[in-house]
């Protein structure tokens, strides 16, 4: 080991049988951890070969555990006035015996024993929430300069540990995506805590990335998952761009067999398997894209406004974002006679179709008003109803929809589209043309074949 290396260790936290079984006493609360086992799965073998070492963390909770030793306060100004472990986190699990040694519910479960290198990692049994108190933990860690914590519960082992390693003066980093607990608002309100005052969060593949290792947590990106094409990223893209908020865009396929979105990864972040999901410094995690631009405004309140201070076009802005769902809703089923729909079946839908068709017009013709009044959609400055309906707007035209007798709307669409935050946010691999499937070309043909068929 090269003399200035950086020793680091990785404690994996209660990934026994007892908490994510099923068959465990907690019964349908146990905690799933498929996310986690995959990411281990992955960014294990490189933490080994980064002069890393791993310990796993077992509980053994049986009712007859010895006296804690008090951790003692350290010395030094880093120290003063930072809370230490509380009298509960200081405890132990009293309510039942858990994990007694002997029964199934202590084990490891198959995936977590498949990732163990016994002539290499440590195991390290606690009687205590925190693995440091009366345990031989400090000592397997006196060379280590770094502490990297995952695992469950959030709110209570994790934390525990967490807040104890940073007392005993290491710099403590917790894997975000490798955390398993039962109650969110629990959850989250332990990583807010364990922010402020005793970690970085990152999540487990940058453990080595030395620009965050070294960087302060607070001032770590944001990250947005996000669906290249999709009309709910585009919108939270734009806003991200027209804010000037530096963010990391994670990209997810969902043509792709099986879907990333559907991914335990994903899954762990957002249950519904949806985008775009936007992931805050801080870990708040926040879905559905009309949700994300609000929040964005009520949390980046230092950057660019996209929210007028005057109460009616404040309030005109609110319903111009909301509205800009009318039109993606009308089209949907346009979209549905095209590829839900066998080719021999689609002419019976005509009349569908022309109902549609006119139902688009007469909502473009409400945004084409809209636009005879104001300079953007919703007042004389762009907003967040900008970023709602730019994106719905522009991917109908891709989709080959003719705005060509609508004048105004015509105009604000060749306004918007040379703004920085349009062409930065614009989906990668599209071109002025339509897509590679015009769906008012389509539609407007099945019309045509009907006609002819009929003369």
């Amino acid at each position: 080991m090269e003399e200035n290396q950086t020793r680091r260790a990785l404690l994996i936290v209660d990934l026994q049988q007892d908490f994510v079984s099923p068959n465990g006493p907690f019964k349908d609360k146990y905690v799933k951890i498929d996310h986690i086992v995959s990411h281990l799965n992955n960014v294990l073998p490189r933490f080994r070969d980064s002069n890393g070492i791993v310990v796993w963390i077992k509980a053994n909770y049986k009712n007859d555990q010895t006296e804690s030793k008090s951790l003692v306060r350290p010395e030094g100004k880093q120290y003063e006035n930072i809370p230490m472990n509380d009298t509960f986190l200081s405890g132990t699990h009293r309510s039942f015996p858990l994990c007694i040694p002997g029964t199934d519910g202590e084990c490891f479960p198959s995936e977590v024993i498949s990732l163990i290198k016994s002539d290499e990692d440590f195991i390290v049994t606690k009687t205590y929430y925190s693995a440091f108190t009366n345990t031989n933990l400090a000592e397997i860690l006196k060379n280590v300069n770094e502490v990297h914590i995952c695992g469950l519960l959030t709110n209570v082992c994790v934390q525990a540990t967490t807040i104890d390693a940073f007392f005993h003066g290491y710099k403590v980093f917790v894997w975000i995506d490798c955390l398993g607990y039962r109650n969110e608002v629990s959850h989250r309100t332990a990583l807010k805590k364990i922010r402020r005052w005793y970690a970085t969060t990152i999540v487990s593949n940058q453990f080595n990335d030395q620009q965050v290792i070294t960087t302060d947590s607070a001032i770590l990106k944001p990250v947005l998952y996000f669906v290249n094409g999709s009309i709910p990223s585009w919108r939270v893209l734009m806003a991200l761009y027209e804010k000037d908020i530096d963010f990391e865009g994670k990209p997810l396929q969902v043509m792709s067999k099986p879907k990333q979105t559907k991914s335990a990864e994903f899954l762990a972040i957002n249950p519904r398997g949806l985008t775009p999901t936007f992931v805050d410094k801080d870990g708040t995690i926040i879905a559905e894209s009309l949700a994300i631009l609000y929040y964005l405004e009520e949390y980046y309140p230092s950057t660019r406004s996209l929210l007028p201070i005057e109460k009616a076009k404040h309030v005109q802005v609110m319903q111009r974002v909301q509205e800009s769902q009318n039109l993606v809703d009308i089209y949907e089923s346009l979209e549905a006679i095209v590829f839900k729909t066998l080719e021999h079946e689609q002419p019976s839908h005509k009349n569908s179709i022309l109902e549609i068709l006119e139902k688009i017009n007469e909502e473009l013709a409400f945004w084409e008003m809209y636009l005879t009044k104001n300079t953007f959609i919703a007042c004389d400055q762009f907003t967040l109803a900008d970023c709602a309906f730019y994106p719905v707007i522009a991917s109908l035209i891709h989709r080959g929809l003719d705005i060509n007798i609508f004048s105004r709307l015509k105009e604000y669409v060749n306004m918007i589209k040379i703004k920085p935050a349009a062409i930065n946010s614009h989906p990668t691999d599209w071109t002025e043309k339509d897509g590679k499937i015009s769906i008012f070309k389509v539609v407007n043909q099945i019309i045509l074949d009907c006609n002819n068929k009929a003369d």
